[in-house]
């Protein structure tokens, strides 16, 4: 006797994964948000076809839930090969993610030791005995000095230590590089965020973030495989290699690398890495790679984002959501200057590219109302172990846009690092057209939030 037929999606839930303008990546499993008090056909639809949720809660600021589904057969097909669409996806700055790209087991002592070194590096000084801890692996090419780096972040900065790289053993007579340094920061001010991340970098922080020195570069991916070897599942990686050449057009490799450790509660508002340089032959992009524990994303390209405040705003501006439009305006004559504002496209763009999406912050950062918005307009994914997130860049008006929170009970642990080129060209100034479309309404048969939650800002 056959097995009883599945009962069919309700029509809401069909309704959000089928919307025409819905952001989806080839492969990816669907992620929508849902509610407690949502229609008990969505509900059981979810239950269903769920393979994890997420309760998206950062520094006591509830952002609502989501769940991946299995539900990639409502979603409308390109009929295009997965490599067509991730390049088109590449060139227009929109996350690519590549699900089990990498093997964290390989390094499990290495996963065991950094989650002991979350731990420690939350003091001072924690950060130069890991590096003793190293010196027989640094030596003779690197020497840790004795005199402290200097702290950019006085609020969040725990410690930074000073290496000059001494030589090169093929070639003695190499300068040497004097002004690397590895961080310890806190990733945010709150006393209840045990989120923390390792950097390591060279020159002055902010002013050389951007610099196209190579030779510096390649220092820092050196040091990083020596503190950090489980660098290896990017670095040794053919396969991503391989497909993050394809996609740049060119030979690439890694560096500035950061140990992220984000704790429950924690994670990042809204923000992109793009710097004040040239796109040809600037950073090109960040490849993150989550390693332990999972995170939960919001992330699309600059352009999308603009668009979808453009439609929030919209629906503000009808009557809906009477109070994030209250509590997020409150200042006289705010709403029509947000409103005049995104009467012109690039305008919002420039602001979401500015620190803390500038004006816009209050609203893209806002949960659960425009978290759960994005999150039905297919900008939310959830990474697990051995998942690899890209994160194309072009420059401050073409870069991807991310938030993050961590998805799991315990401090997950994940590796960031910058795409450059092996061989960039000379800078040149390159700007092109950037065109907003038109959308589709995503009107979704219920009312778009929670009354009364109070803003992260």
């Amino acid at each position: 006797m056959p097995p009883p037929a599945e009962p069919p999606a309700s029509d809401l839930f069909r309704e959000v994964l089928g919307a025409p303008d819905r952001d989806h990546s080839p492969g990816e499993h669907p992620v929508l948000s849902y509610r407690d008090d949502d229609e008990p056909a969505f509900l059981d639809a979810i239950e269903r076809r769920a393979r994890r949720r997420v309760t998206l809660d950062r520094r006591g600021i509830f952002h609502g839930h989501i769940a991946e589904v299995e539900g990639g057969e409502l979603i409308t097909a390109t009929g295009r090969p997965p490599e067509a669409v991730r390049s088109e996806r590449w060139h227009t700055a929109k996350p690519i993610v590549l699900r089990g790209a990498t093997a964290p087991g390989e390094f499990a002592t290495e996963l065991a030791e950094r989650r002991r070194l979350h731990d420690e590096l939350k003091a001072s000084g924690s950060l130069r005995r890991f590096l003793k801890r190293h010196k027989s692996e640094l030596e003779p090419a690197y020497r840790v000095n004795p005199r402290p780096g200097r702290l950019f972040d006085a609020e969040r900065d725990i410690e930074c230590v000073t290496i000059t790289w001494k030589r090169d053993p093929g070639d003695p007579s190499s300068p040497r590089v004097k002004d690397l340094w590895a961080k310890s920061a806190w990733l945010s001010t709150s006393d209840e965020d045990e989120s923390l991340r390792m950097r390591i970098s060279f020159g002055t922080e902010a002013d050389d973030d951007a610099s196209r020195d190579v030779r510096r570069h390649r220092r820092v991916t050196e040091l990083a495989e020596v503190l950090l070897p489980e660098c290896a599942l990017a670095h040794e990686n053919e396969a991503l290699v391989g497909t993050i050449d394809g996609l740049c057009g060119t030979r690439t490799f890694f560096t500035q690398h950061i140990a992220y450790w984000n704790a429950p509660g924690g994670g990042a508002l809204f923000h992109h890495d793009a710097f004040a340089e040239d796109a040809v032959g600037g950073q090109r992009g960040v490849c993150y790679l989550q390693l332990s524990g999972s995170t939960a994303w919001l992330a699309l390209s600059i352009e999308d984002l603009a668009r979808r405040v453009i439609e929030f705003g919209e629906y503000l501006a009808e009557g809906e959501l009477a109070w994030v439009r209250e509590q997020a305006f409150r200042a006289p004559g705010s709403f029509d200057k947000f409103t005049k504002m995104t009467q012109r496209f690039m305008r919002v763009v420039r602001e979401l590219s500015r620190p803390g999406c500038g004006r816009l912050g209050r609203i893209v950062n806002r949960g659960p109302e425009f978290t759960s918005f994005l999150a039905d307009a297919g900008h939310a994914t959830i990474l697990g172990p051995g998942d690899v997130l890209l994160l194309p860049n072009h420059g401050y008006q073409r870069t991807a846009m991310h938030s993050v929170f961590c998805a799991s009970e315990e401090p997950g642990y994940a590796l960031s690092m910058a795409i450059r080129e092996v061989d960039p060209p000379p800078p040149e100034f390159e700007e092109g057209p950037i065109h907003a479309s038109a959308r589709p309404d995503r009107r979704r048969g219920r009312t778009l939030g929670h009354p009364g939650i109070r803003p992260e800002l």
